[in-house]
């Protein structure tokens, strides 16, 4: 999916095309965040529960990152850190530069740490650019397998799996996302193959088993059952079995 999402224009102050922000969240990274949603994706996942940021949207804001600053600076004291996710937050990649370096340089926001909620794809050059200024990285693996990945979100999953390998030499991967569908990522063959990639990096990554809902989903996406939570916890115990120990269930997708 081709995403054409605007960027600065030259005189004109970096910024970034905003869908929403959160001042309070606890899910979206370690500690209490400050959360900034970015309009736009390259994915077209059936499941997603945020389909509004996919493509273009007239509710989307252009905001410049000294707006952004200043709505963090408001809650500063409250917060560990700010994510940006999305959407997929990488797309913006000179607006997602421009503000994490700006809070590493202000003296009122420098112990805030920098994450970024991730699908995957962008590519090593451009991690090893935002590296020096993020702290760590939450990554989408939504598949091991090809197919099932492409089943879910319409492309491959080759992008996804160098990311985390490029964020895990890093020093940058802080947790792996595996959305439970039954009949789709639930077998054992996929799960054997989840963990072995995931031992490849380090046992010991933390593995965030969502649930996957119907709660604002597409129409094609009811095709697949909401998934219970005796599926999540056997999927937990399949991976924790094949070496994995630091797994973690959640009841949202």
């Amino acid at each position: 999916m081709n995403v054409l999402l605007p960027q600065a224009e030259p005189g004109q102050d970096a910024g970034l095309l905003v869908a929403s922000t959160l001042p309070v969240s606890f899910v979206d990274g370690p500690g209490n965040r400050f959360t900034i949603f970015l309009q736009g994706c390259n994915f077209d996942c059936f499941n997603c529960h945020n389909p509004s940021l996919i493509g273009e949207s007239n509710q989307a804001c252009w905001t410049t990152v000294d707006s952004l600053l200043e709505q963090i600076r408001a809650h500063a004291a409250f917060l560990s850190g700010v994510t940006v996710s999305g959407g997929e937050a990488t797309l913006q990649l000179e607006g997602l530069l421009a503000l994490f370096e700006a809070i590493k340089t202000d003296p009122d926001l420098a112990h805030l740490t920098t994450f970024v909620d991730t699908n995957g794809t962008l590519d090593e050059s451009g991690w090893r650019r935002l590296a020096p200024v993020l702290d760590g990285a939450m990554i989408d693996v939504k598949a091991i397998d090809d197919l099932t990945h492409r089943i879910i979100t319409g492309q491959g999953n080759a992008e996804v799996v160098a990311s985390a390998r490029t964020l895990h030499a890093l020093g940058r991967l802080t947790e792996v996302r595996l959305l439970v569908i039954e009949g789709l990522t639930d077998g054992e063959a996929e799960l054997i193959t989840y963990a072995a990639f995931v031992r490849s990096l380090d046992p010991t990554l933390p593995v965030r088993l969502m649930a996957y809902r119907h709660h604002g989903v597409r129409e094609k996406g009811r095709r697949w059952p909401e998934t219970s939570s005796v599926t999540v916890e056997a999927v937990a115990e399949t991976l924790r079995s094949h070496g994995l120990t630091d797994v973690r269930t959640s009841s949202v997708s």
